[in-house]
């Protein structure tokens, strides 16, 4: 299916109050919808989580960005004994009758056991919080319990208000969603809450969201499509707030953590499906505008997906 029609249906659903949340009911039609979720956020925290050198005897301080649908990314961070943990978006998704579903995957030997291993707290005393949360009664009774602040929609300034001094920042496929000019004043900020010798780990996708899987996909673009385009073209398209994607690469998350003097300790690259080649000359001189300096056009269609782990 060209991309166009999956363009068309979003920019007609941002004309309704819940459009985002319409987008999103297909992917819940699978039947291992709740299932899938536990896993992939588990596994995706668990990984950034293990990539950081951190005390948690010290209760450290956590912020993710990008809470989505679900809050067990954050509730791990609270099992693993994060003394608090501040979850942000833009759009308050998370819904407490999924989450209830949810929390019966991840009471579970397989994610007890690792979170165990990893944490300070004994599987006792893991299974013991689990069971509390269990009989909690409500989304917010839940986020006391496990010391988790959900702000949603978010601003910098409530986070400011909230608290200015983290021990671990963090998000997963978050930041391909951010226009260039928000990220800039983001990663500014990651210079003055995190505090000195403490890590950010970010995951971003850097691919063509039209090119994913589902019953929209288009199976005839490279995943690196949307480069091809001018600024205005892709605006027109997808300048909205359920299609939205940046189109940067890694280059250009490379030259903000640098030019905010955080230093990349690592940058782990991915591909991760079969790829189609985007030729070099098919790259619309708009997407070269977007950096401070000329790219190496062979590098923007490099990796798919990639990982930076940084230390202040």
């Amino acid at each position: 299916m060209d991309w166009r029609i999956k363009a068309s249906l979003q920019k007609l659903l941002t004309l309704s109050r819940i459009g985002d949340k319409l987008n999103h009911i297909p992917a819940t039609l699978n039947k291992e919808y709740h299932h899938n979720v536990v896993k992939y956020q588990f596994y995706e925290c668990i990984r950034k989580f293990k990539s950081i050198d951190i005390d948690l005897n010290q209760m450290p301080l956590a912020l993710e960005i990008g809470t989505g649908y679900s809050i067990i990314s954050p509730l791990v961070l609270s099992l693993l004994g994060f003394g608090k943990v501040i979850t942000v978006d833009i759009d308050a998704d998370v819904n407490f009758i999924a989450f209830q579903k949810e929390l019966k995957y991840l009471n579970r030997k397989e994610f007890i056991d690792q979170i165990s291993n990893l944490g300070i707290y004994s599987e006792d005393i893991i299974k013991a919080k689990l069971a509390t949360i269990k009989q909690c009664k409500s989304l917010d009774k839940v986020l006391a319990f496990a010391n988790i602040k959900y702000i949603a929609p978010y601003t910098i300034e409530e986070i400011d208000k909230e608290e200015n001094n983290f021990d671990y920042i963090s998000s997963q496929v978050v930041f391909e969603h951010i226009p260039p000019e928000f990220l800039e004043l983001l990663f500014r900020k990651f210079k003055v809450w995190l505090k000195k010798d403490c890590f950010t780990v970010h995951t971003i996708n850097f691919i063509d969201h039209f090119a994913n899987p589902g019953i929209f996909q288009d199976k005839k673009i490279s995943e690196f499509n949307f480069l091809r385009f001018s600024d205005k073209y892709w605006k027109f398209w997808s300048g909205n707030p359920i299609a939205y994607t940046n189109r940067l690469s890694y280059l250009y998350y490379q030259e903000l953590f640098k030019i905010n003097n955080l230093h990349i300790v690592n940058f782990i690259g991915e591909n991760y499906r079969p790829s189609k080649v985007l030729e070099t000359n098919q790259i619309h001189v708009d997407i070269l505008k977007k950096y401070k300096s000329k790219p190496n056009l062979i590098e923007l269609t490099k990796y798919q997906r990639g990982t930076f782990i940084v230390k202040n």
